[in-house]
């Protein structure tokens, strides 16, 4: 092999590789994000309430945990529990059909709905943190033990 084949063999293998690297970044980034189908954003509008009712489920069980077994339930677990709301959603979401809702939100979109969703109530309850101390710490007067 001369030296001008031996060069662009390896020009070859630095562009495929190079590629390779770009597909395994942008891949993520591009299956996350909005797919513009018709509809989409009424469907992911349509899908909050549920979405809502997989958080507040997940926080009930960790309260349910800290009655029972005296821990909570972690945050990890907590997205678990909330992400298997995909499996249970029914037939019907608003106006639009469940097969026509899990082919434009899959899964993965899905997953990115509900953090989204639990990253702007945590956002919200960051911003107003004081007045939710002092309404605890109100409770927590009250409830003592006379």
């Amino acid at each position: 092999m001369d030296q001008n084949a031996f060069v662009m063999l390896l020009v070859g293998v630095a562009v495929a590789c190079s590629l390779f690297a770009l597909g395994v970044v942008l891949y993520p980034r591009l299956r996350s994000q909005k797919q513009n189908y018709p509809f989409e954003a009424q469907i992911e509008a349509a899908l909050l309430p549920l979405i809502f009712n997989g958080l507040c489920s997940a926080y009930r069980l960790s309260e349910k945990g800290v009655d029972e077994l005296h821990g909570r339930i972690k945050g990890i677990d907590k997205k678990n529990i909330a992400k298997t709301v995909y499996r249970m959603l029914p037939d019907k979401i608003g106006e639009f059909e469940l097969e026509v809702v899990k082919r434009v939100v899959t899964q993965e979109r899905f997953e990115t709905l509900v953090q989204n969703t639990f990253d702007s109530f945590d956002r919200f309850f960051v911003q107003h943190q004081s007045h939710f101390d002092e309404l605890f710490e109100k409770w927590k007067a009250e409830s003592k033990p006379a």
